[in-house]
């Protein structure tokens, strides 16, 4: 009998770590509106184990839809130096070859001029949201991937292909994404993918030798304050540096379709 339980226990261990980050897909019955107004999806939030992102994922017969809502500080501060992308497996495995990147993050020139205002304690609160919104104010590029050898770049306003994407900072500091992509634009047949492999995945900081200065406005020995107002934590090993910037934000999930 014992045998017979602990063989159990096994068995639904292995199953819920097999269930781990699938989902079924959300039903609509309106599609939403891709405005970053995500309060048009009515279903409850998916958690995140890392506590990174919430998110949902949804379709009908044309098209895929997504929602994050992202208030952790230090991912949201990598969406908006070095980008966010999303990436399709139709095999429900990780590593999606097709997909976008939006937003894009900043260019070089930009990120050696990102140098984070210091805040005190009387405008802290308003000065983190202030810098949240500034980060994402100005986010019209996308990069499609997977359409052709190198990434097409292009506005967000200007795709013909019928992917939508959009990113909105709220009063609260927390921000709103959401993305249309019809499967026809990565032409992904709906009716051939048993498990849907969706990747989100922040950029991050490229660290270099410790004799260089890093590209985040401060020289290779100093403590600055974080993009909102936090220690930047270093620790040098043999040959970089370490920098909390340098580890990308992620998560993956796995979604049957309707």
């Amino acid at each position: 009998m014992v045998k017979i339980i602990c063989s159990c226990l096994v068995f639904l261990s292995f199953a819920a770590a097999a269930q781990k980050g699938v989902h079924e897909s959300i039903v609509f019955e309106k599609p939403p509106i891709i405005d970053g107004n995500v309060s048009d999806w009515t279903c409850e939030w998916w958690l995140d184990p890392d506590g990174k992102f919430l998110s949902n994922v949804g379709n009908d017969g044309e098209n895929l839809y997504f929602r994050l809502k992202i208030s952790d500080d230090l991912t949201q501060q990598k969406i908006g130096l070095f980008g966010l992308s999303l990436r399709l497996n139709p095999n429900g495995k990780k590593r999606g070859k097709v997909g976008l990147k939006y937003p894009v993050g900043k260019d070089a020139s930009e990120l050696k001029k990102e140098k984070p205002e210091a805040v005190n304690s009387e405008t802290e609160l308003a000065a983190k949201i202030r810098m949240k919104k500034e980060l994402v104010s100005d986010v019209e590029v996308v990069e499609l991937i997977g359409l052709a050898k190198e990434n097409i770049i292009s506005s967000r306003l200007g795709l013909a292909n019928g992917i939508e994407a959009m990113i909105i900072a709220l009063d609260d500091g927390s921000y709103t994404y959401e993305a249309k992509i019809p499967f026809k634009a990565f032409n992904i047949k709906k009716e051939d993918v048993k498990l849907l492999g969706i990747e989100f995945e922040t950029g991050r900081l490229i660290v270099q030798n410790k004799n260089v200065t890093p590209n985040n406005g401060y020289g290779p020995t100093s403590r600055g304050p974080g993009m909102y107002g936090q220690q930047q934590p270093r620790m040098y090993y043999s040959n970089y540096q370490y920098n909390v910037l340098s580890s990308p934000g992620y998560l993956w999930l796995g979604i049957k379709l309707k």
